[in-house]
């Protein structure tokens, strides 16, 4: 049986690496943040979309695509800046002492000519969680913490030359051994952030109901909390994922 870190040690040493440079851990994460604001802001706007335009089948229509197709691109986009961010996330767990740019590092794979390997990997694992889903909502939750550890299997194959001969089917395989045994264990650790998760969402509705300047406050300690808690919550899952990889090295090579 493999010893793997407890939850206790995991976070441990994301807090003393996040205590020896906050502020270099909030700029790395920043656009990441704003990307998980902006979402939030952008489904309330599509269900009000929706809502306010039953009677107008044209309109919705025309906005609804017109939104979709939004989406889509900015969707690509963020899903670019976040993995940049996470993947260089894990290259500081690595390496406490590297030294490198934070916010330049969200757009890393912008400049990498395999980015759209990266989204086509995205669609592929959604694809195939959409059809487990199908069958029950509990095989589709299950398959999406298989596939969880997708994105810095990813990024270690191809960090060290082995992405060459790999299919994208491959990625999503790893991640599954990977998580073999330990998917209850990442259950767990996503649960013991709940606690954060449910601060963020009253700290966003505390001030919706009490117009746009209340809710602008509370957009704005949103944010500087956010800017607190993201990189722990993030950088604990690369350190979870980083801990897979070093009791299994056999499935990178």
């Amino acid at each position: 049986m493999k010893n793997y870190q407890s939850r206790y040690e995991l976070k441990r040493a994301v807090k003393d690496l996040l205590h020896r440079d906050r502020k270099k851990a909030s700029l790395l994460f920043m656009l990441p943040m704003f990307v998980i604001i902006f979402t939030q802001f952008t489904g309330d706007y599509t269900s009000r979309l929706i809502s306010t335009s039953i009677m107008d089948q044209f309109y919705l229509l025309k906005n609804l695509s017109m939104t979709l197709l939004t989406s889509l691109i900015i969707g690509v986009v963020f899903l670019l800046i976040i993995q940049s961010a996470n993947f260089k996330g894990l290259d500081w767990l690595r390496d406490p002492e590297e030294d490198f740019e934070p916010l330049p590092s969200n757009f890393t794979y912008f400049r990498n000519p395999d980015w759209w390997r990266l989204i086509l990997t995205y669609l592929l694992m959604n694809i195939f969680t959409f059809l487990w889903s199908l069958l029950l909502v509990i095989p589709g939750i299950i398959k999406t913490f298989s596939y969880s550890q997708t994105y810095f299997v990813y990024k270690d194959l191809n960090d060290k030359g082995l992405g060459e001969n790999r299919s994208l089917t491959d990625y999503i395989t790893i991640s599954r051994k990977l998580m073999d045994g330990n998917k209850w264990r990442f259950f767990v650790l996503q649960l013991s952030f709940i606690g954060w998760w449910l601060l963020a969402g009253i700290v966003a509705a505390i001030g919706a109901p009490f117009g746009a300047i209340s809710s602008l406050i509370s957009t704005l300690l949103l944010a500087l909390y956010m800017l607190w808690f993201y990189p722990y919550y993030t950088m604990t899952l690369a350190n979870f994922y980083n801990d897979l990889a070093d009791k299994n090295p056999e499935l990178l090579k």
